[in-house]
Protein backbone atom coordinates (compact mmCIF):
# COMPACT_ATOMS: atom_id res chain seq x y z
CA UNK A 1 0.00 0.00 0.00
CA UNK A 2 1.17 3.52 -0.73
CA UNK A 3 0.83 6.30 1.82
CA UNK A 4 0.91 10.06 1.56
CA UNK A 5 1.89 12.95 3.75
CA UNK A 6 0.24 16.36 3.57
CA UNK A 7 2.13 19.35 4.93
CA UNK A 8 1.84 23.11 4.51
CA UNK A 9 0.33 23.38 1.03
CA UNK A 10 2.07 20.24 -0.27
CA UNK A 11 1.43 16.53 -0.60
CA UNK A 12 3.98 13.77 -1.15
CA UNK A 13 3.66 10.03 -1.76
CA UNK A 14 5.47 7.70 0.64
CA UNK A 15 5.63 4.27 -1.00
CA UNK A 16 7.41 2.59 1.93
CA UNK A 17 9.04 3.07 5.33
CA UNK A 18 12.38 4.05 3.79
CA UNK A 19 10.69 6.88 1.86
CA UNK A 20 9.14 8.03 5.15
CA UNK A 21 12.56 7.98 6.85
CA UNK A 22 14.12 10.04 4.03
CA UNK A 23 11.20 12.49 4.10
CA UNK A 24 11.47 13.00 7.86
CA UNK A 25 15.25 13.34 7.72
CA UNK A 26 14.85 16.16 5.18
CA UNK A 27 12.27 17.90 7.36
CA UNK A 28 14.81 18.32 10.16
CA UNK A 29 16.53 20.90 7.95
CA UNK A 30 13.45 22.73 6.57
CA UNK A 31 12.92 26.22 7.94
CA UNK A 32 9.36 27.44 7.45
CA UNK A 33 8.34 30.92 6.37
CA UNK A 34 7.77 31.69 10.07
CA UNK A 35 11.53 31.25 10.68
CA UNK A 36 11.54 27.99 12.67
CA UNK A 37 11.68 24.26 12.03
CA UNK A 38 8.20 23.47 13.40
CA UNK A 39 5.56 21.88 11.18
CA UNK A 40 2.36 19.83 11.12
CA UNK A 41 2.12 16.66 8.99
CA UNK A 42 -0.85 14.42 8.22
CA UNK A 43 -0.29 10.82 7.12
CA UNK A 44 -2.76 8.40 5.51
CA UNK A 45 -3.09 5.72 2.88
CA UNK A 46 -3.22 7.37 -0.54
CA UNK A 47 -6.77 8.47 -1.31
CA UNK A 48 -8.02 7.96 2.26
CA UNK A 49 -8.79 10.23 5.21
CA UNK A 50 -5.93 11.37 7.43
CA UNK A 51 -5.00 8.82 10.11
CA UNK A 52 -1.90 10.10 11.89
CA UNK A 53 -1.05 13.72 12.72
CA UNK A 54 2.47 14.74 13.67
CA UNK A 55 3.19 18.21 15.06
CA UNK A 56 6.92 18.57 15.48
CA UNK A 57 9.19 21.36 16.63
CA UNK A 58 12.76 20.43 15.77
CA UNK A 59 14.16 23.57 17.40
CA UNK A 60 12.64 22.67 20.80
CA UNK A 61 13.03 18.88 20.39
CA UNK A 62 9.33 18.15 21.05
CA UNK A 63 6.56 16.53 19.08
CA UNK A 64 2.89 15.60 19.37
CA UNK A 65 1.53 12.49 17.66
CA UNK A 66 -2.21 11.89 17.36
CA UNK A 67 -4.10 8.85 16.08
CA UNK A 68 -7.05 10.58 14.43
CA UNK A 69 -9.53 7.66 14.21
CA UNK A 70 -9.97 7.60 18.01
CA UNK A 71 -8.41 10.92 19.05
CA UNK A 72 -5.67 9.30 21.14
CA UNK A 73 -2.22 10.81 21.48
CA UNK A 74 1.19 9.29 22.07
CA UNK A 75 2.92 9.80 25.41
CA UNK A 76 6.62 9.50 26.22
CA UNK A 77 7.77 12.39 28.41
CA UNK A 78 6.14 14.68 30.98
CA UNK A 79 4.67 17.90 29.56
CA UNK A 80 7.08 20.83 29.33
CA UNK A 81 6.03 23.71 27.08
CA UNK A 82 3.55 24.02 24.22
CA UNK A 83 4.95 24.03 20.71
CA UNK A 84 3.96 26.34 17.86
CA UNK A 85 3.79 24.83 14.38
CA UNK A 86 3.01 25.78 10.82
CA UNK A 87 -0.07 24.00 9.51
CA UNK A 88 -0.25 26.04 6.31
CA UNK A 89 1.50 29.06 4.86
CA UNK A 90 -2.00 30.42 4.26
CA UNK A 91 -2.95 30.36 7.97
CA UNK A 92 -1.63 31.64 11.31
CA UNK A 93 0.66 29.41 13.35
CA UNK A 94 -1.01 26.88 15.66
CA UNK A 95 -0.15 26.26 19.31
CA UNK A 96 -0.06 22.60 20.34
CA UNK A 97 -0.69 22.21 24.10
CA UNK A 98 2.17 21.02 26.29
CA UNK A 99 0.19 17.93 27.34
CA UNK A 100 0.19 16.77 23.69
CA UNK A 101 3.79 17.74 22.87
CA UNK A 102 5.29 14.92 24.92
CA UNK A 103 7.37 12.95 22.40
CA UNK A 104 11.01 13.29 21.50
CA UNK A 105 11.78 13.97 17.85
CA UNK A 106 13.48 10.58 17.50
CA UNK A 107 10.50 8.67 18.91
CA UNK A 108 8.07 10.64 16.75
CA UNK A 109 10.09 9.78 13.62
CA UNK A 110 10.28 6.10 14.59
CA UNK A 111 6.50 5.99 15.19
CA UNK A 112 5.69 7.54 11.80
CA UNK A 113 8.05 5.11 10.06
CA UNK A 114 6.36 2.22 11.91
CA UNK A 115 2.95 3.47 10.74
CA UNK A 116 4.09 3.62 7.11
CA UNK A 117 5.63 0.13 7.40
CA UNK A 118 2.57 -1.51 9.01
CA UNK A 119 -0.46 0.67 8.32
CA UNK A 120 -1.35 0.27 12.00
CA UNK A 121 -1.28 2.60 14.98
CA UNK A 122 2.38 2.62 16.10
CA UNK A 123 2.98 0.20 18.96
CA UNK A 124 6.34 1.59 20.09
CA UNK A 125 4.65 4.43 21.98
CA UNK A 126 2.13 4.48 24.81
CA UNK A 127 -1.24 5.95 23.82
CA UNK A 128 -3.50 8.10 25.99
CA UNK A 129 -7.18 7.80 25.15
CA UNK A 130 -9.18 10.49 23.41
CA UNK A 131 -10.59 11.91 26.65
CA UNK A 132 -7.06 13.02 27.54
CA UNK A 133 -6.31 14.51 24.13
CA UNK A 134 -7.15 17.87 22.64
CA UNK A 135 -8.45 17.35 19.12
CA UNK A 136 -8.67 20.34 16.86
Amino acid sequence: MTYRVVFDICEQELPDAEAARVFLDKQTLMIGPHGTRAHAFWFAPSGADDVLRLDIDYDNARAALRWLPDGGHAVEQPPAEPIVVLESSDSPLVTIPAELAVLSVETAHRAVIEYIATGQRPSLVRWADHTASHKK
